[in-house]
C-alpha cells in the first residue's frame, strides 16, 4: 500500500503549454488598482480599507507576474501577517512558523473571487540570518524576493498550467524561482534547509513534514528520497544550463519542472 501511495504522489505533475506572456490581468486586478489609487475612497469595501490600507503595519501594490499583476500585501510583523490572513480568509486558524506567505482566495463575500499575495517579513522558513551566514538585514529583503517570486510561481502555475497544491513538486518549482530571483543560483543545500531536511531525515516542524502529512512512514520514506536527489540533479542541471537561470527563460523552466514531476526532475541533464 505504502508503494501505491508514494509512487501516486511522484506522479503528481501538471500539463500545458507556455502561453502568451505577460498574460491578461485576471478580472478582478481592476479594482485593486482603483482601490490602490484611492485608498480613502467610498467605494473601498470595510476589509480592504480597515484591515489593508489603514492597518500601519502593512504595504500593498499590485506586481506585475508573468500570469498578470496581483495584489500584494507585505506585513512587517508577524502578528500583521495573521491578521491579514485572517482578513482574507476567517479561521485560517494557528499559522505555523515556518509560514510567511499565501496567495489566498478571499472567502470574503465582498472580495470574491480575488486572489491575493500576503508575504511576511521573516527568515525564509523561519532560518535566522546566522544560520544562511547573511547579515540580519540584508537576509530579511532577501527572504521577501524568495518569498514574491515563490507565491507568483504559484500563481503561474495555477493561471498557466490549471492548479496548485501543496506537494514538493510545486514547491521545488517556486523555491528555485525563488532562489534564483534572490541570488541568481540555485543551492540544494540551501533548499534542504528551506524544506527541514539534514542527513536524509525530515525535520520536526519543517515544511517538507506538512507536504507529506497524508503519507504512511515507508511511503514518506520514498518521496523523501525521490526529492533529495531531484534537488541535487536540479542544481547541476541549472549550472549546466546557465541560460535557464535567466528571468526571461523563468517560464520556461517552470513548465519544465512543473510538468515533469519529481522522478523526472532528478533524470535532468
Amino acid at each position: 500500500m505504502s508503494t501505491t501511495n508514494a509512487d501516486k504522489y511522484l506522479a503528481h505533475r501538471y500539463e500545458g503549454e507556455l502561453p502568451d506572456l505577460p498574460m491578461p490581468d485576471e478580472p478582478f486586478v481592476r479594482e485593486w488598482e482603483a482601490w490602490l489609487n484611492n485608498p480613502e475612497g467610498s467605494d473601498v469595501p470595510p476589509t480592504v480599507k480597515n484591515t489593508f490600507f489603514l492597518s500601519g503595519d502593512a504595504d500593498f501594490w499590485l506586481e506585475r507576474t508573468f500570469a498578470g499583476r496581483v495584489p500584494v500585501g507585505y506585513a512587517r510583523s508577524r502578528d500583521g501577517f495573521k491578521r491579514l490572513v485572517n482578513a482574507l480568509y476567517p479561521g485560517a486558524g494557528e499559522i505555523p512558523a515556518s509560514v510567511n506567505a499565501f496567495t489566498i482566495k478571499s472567502k470574503r463575500p465582498e472580495l470574491e473571487g480575488h486572489r491575493v499575495m500576503l508575504l511576511g517579513r521573516a527568515g525564509y522558513s523561519a532560518l535566522p540570518a546566522g544560520d544562511v551566514k547573511i547579515p540580519e538585514e540584508e537576509w530579511l529583503e532577501k527572504s521577501m524576493t524568495i518569498r514574491l517570486n515563490h507565491e507568483a510561481c504559484h500563481y503561474f502555475s495555477l493561471r498557466a498550467m490549471g492548479g496548485m497544491r501543496n506537494h514538493a513538486l510545486d514547491e521545488i518549482a517556486a523555491d528555485c524561482a525563488g532562489q534564483l530571483a534572490a541570488f541568481g543560483t540555485f543551492n540544494a543545500a540551501l533548499q534542504r534547509r528551506f524544506f527541514g531536511i539534514a542527513d536524509g531525515k525530515i525535520l520536526s516542524g519543517g515544511r517538507f513534514s506538512f507536504y507529506v502529512k497524508t503519507l504512511d512512514e515507508n511511503a514518506v520514506s520514498m518521496v523523501l528520497e525521490e526529492t533529495d536527489a531531484a534537488l541535487s540533479t536540479l542544481e547541476r542541471y541549472l549550472l549546466a544550463n546557465p541560460d535557464m537561470t535567466l528571468k526571461s527563460n523563468r517560464p520556461r523552466l517552470l513548465m519544465k519542472l512543473l510538468s515533469a514531476g519529481i522522478q523526472e526532475i532528478r533524470e535532468l541533464q
